[in-house]
């Protein structure tokens, strides 16, 4: 069941900040643990009226995975995101349209610096809203056929892209590269960041090129004035320089 599986994790083992309020009247701030998501997960996958999904919402903005009145995200928010897609699959349409508000508050919050990435299965690090894009992305096939709320988190997901290379070529003082694109590019091109065993370049500019399979995400991207072409190799990533910079 869901709430075993929630119940399985060590949420405290997960990095996480302390949050402080400085006291009045003193000169020692209170500092404060966040709170395991836990409870708010396992209340949200089992709701069945709206003011047992709005609790269980505003539990879990105050907890290890978000922190609404700061509009920051936690580490813990990116083993989180795979329930709520799951809790996005249940009929309860609440629960659903909470969950969905949750992700996408993942995407667009700010995290703490030191706190801001987490390690994925093939050796990168990418930005925490990056990393949860990715999980969303991989579920669009749940996803679509809720409409135009599936459709519009998965938009939301666009700016958080992520590229594999498979293919270099140099081209004058620029590099080709050949791919797997998840999310989209803008045309005049953006700031990335290339990562490869656990070392990041940053990239002055990436462009879509062309894409090659809009259904598959293969896609040819062009990095300007690419001086050091020893990162870009088959299976090194890419990602938006900007998530990385994104912190409070």
């Amino acid at each position: 069941m869901l709430a075993d599986e929630i119940n399985a994790v060590d949420w405290l083992a997960i990095p996480t900040p302390r949050l402080h309020v400085p006291r009045v009247g003193r000169d020692v701030p209170e500092w404060f643990d966040l709170r395991s998501p836990a409870p708010g997960l396992r209340d949200l996958a089992t709701a069945t009226n709206i003011p047992a999904v709005a609790e269980a919402a505003t539990y879990l903005t105050s907890s290890s995975i978000l922190w609404g009145h700061m509009g920051a995200v936690f580490p813990a928010a990116v083993t989180a995101a795979p329930f709520l897609l799951r809790i996005v699959e249940r009929d309860y349409v609440h629960a659903r349209d909470a969950a969905l508000s949750l992700l996408s508050n993942m995407l667009d919050s700010a995290p703490f610096e030191g706190f801001n990435r987490v390690g994925a299965a093939d050796g990168s690090t990418p930005a925490l809203c990056c990393a949860v894009a990715e999980l969303i992305r991989a579920r669009q096939d749940h996803l679509l056929p809720l409409g135009k709320p599936g459709r519009l988190l998965l938009e939301e997901c666009s700016p958080h892209w992520r590229f594999e290379i498979t293919e270099v070529a140099r081209d004058g003082a620029d590099l080709i590269v050949l791919g797997h694109l998840g999310g989209r590019i803008p045309a005049s091109g953006v700031a990335g960041e290339l990562q490869r065993d656990g070392m990041i370049v940053r990239l002055d500019l990436v462009a879509p090129e062309y894409l090659l399979d809009g259904v598959s995400g293969e896609a040819c991207l062009r990095i300007e004035r690419a001086a050091d072409e020893l990162q870009c190799v088959p299976g090194a990533v890419m990602f938006p320089a900007e998530c990385g910079d994104y912190v409070h």
